[in-house]
């Protein structure tokens, strides 16, 4: 009797456990992923106010995918669609956007996107630079310059914005108010190398200016102290601070914070740490620590000179790199 008694137990516990196991495979049970990357363009800074249109892509299996869009202070509700027109808010500040990718029997996926949004007013986003009161129109897009004189040349007190070559700031063109946009050697010269004071070539640079020489950093340099003779090839000491500009973008201090660097800008060159780029502007690196400005004089076949300011030192040192694959901002000058 014992043992029959036992023996339905057992059977019974046997019972419980298959259909335990059952159920959890029916819960754990795997649905296939959608095959592809969702993905939508767009920057990571947007002019307030205004209405962008955003397309889902890059899912490739299966079909029929639905796609749900869903953003604070944007939608009032979730939008099922593939591409949507938005209006972005009319204000400073940052926001983000979602999108999300679905179809039966498989596991869904989203992408969301976080930006900012700027003001591009002279009172803007963009505040602490210099106004020298004197510009020049660019004939080519009609984007205009202030520059100032510095010894014996005009200077841009900006950076460069020619949309016809280079890369925007995180390829965000209306960041080209505040950060102009980032060359390579080539694309800043249009390859062509050249030395002597004023003697640059045009390159990207509006009519009647150039990509300054080493010769034309030089001059500058002799100016900014005071007259006395400086090597393009010196550091500089004390003329980063004197160079650049303790600027402001959304009312955020971009020059990391430093005591060895009070960015002083002295002369309205309005020096900004847009950083560089690497690869062909595949990455962006250095922002908010490095400002690079491209000499037009080339060290040699492979690479060209260039000036920096970083956020921890006052000087403005010389360096160089490769041509094509490191990117730097670029000022244009004229002789005075």
């Amino acid at each position: 009797m014992k043992n029959s008694l036992r023996q339905i137990l057992f059977a019974a516990l046997a019972v419980i456990i298959v259909a335990a196991s059952c159920k959890k495979e029916e819960e754990t049970e795997t649905k296939p992923s959608l095959n592809g990357d969702l993905t939508f363009d767009l920057p990571e800074y947007v002019l307030k106010g205004d209405v962008v249109t955003l397309e889902a892509g890059g899912i490739i299996y299966p079909e029929n995918i639905v796609y749900k869009w869903s953003a604070t202070s944007m939608l009032a509700d979730t939008v099922i669609a593939k591409r949507i027109t938005v209006q972005i808010p009319d204000s400073i500040g940052t926001f983000s956007i979602t999108a999300v990718a679905q179809a039966e029997g498989f596991y869904s996926t989203s992408h969301t996107v976080t930006f900012t949004t700027v003001d591009t007013s002279r009172d803007g986003s963009f505040k602490g630079v210099k106004y020298s009161g004197n510009s020049i129109v660019d004939g080519r897009d009609g984007r205009s310059y202030q520059y100032v004189t510095i010894g014996s040349l005009d200077w841009f007190a900006q950076n460069l914005a020619w949309d016809g070559a280079g890369v925007a700031f995180h390829n965000a063109p209306v960041t080209h108010p505040f950060f102009g946009r980032i060359y390579n050697w080539n694309e800043a010269t249009g390859g062509v190398a050249a030395s002597g004071l004023g003697c640059g070539p045009q390159g990207a640079c509006p009519k009647g200016w150039s990509v300054p020489t080493n010769e034309d950093w030089a001059d500058m340099a002799s100016a900014m102290s005071g007259g006395s003779v400086t090597s393009f090839d010196g550091k500089w000491e004390g003329l980063g601070e004197k160079a650049s500009a303790q600027v402001y973008l959304n009312d955020d201090k971009l020059w990391v914070y430093s005591p060895d660097n009070e960015h002083t800008n002295d002369f309205g060159w309005n020096g900004v740490p847009v950083g560089s780029t690497m690869r062909n502007h595949q990455s962006f690196n250095d922002y908010t620590k490095y400002g690079f400005w491209w000499s037009s004089t080339a060290k040699s076949d492979t690479q060209a000179y260039f000036r920096y300011i970083y956020q921890d030192l006052s000087s403005f040192p010389m360096s160089s790199s490769y041509r094509d694959g490191f990117g730097a901002s670029v000022r244009c000058v004229r002789v005075h």
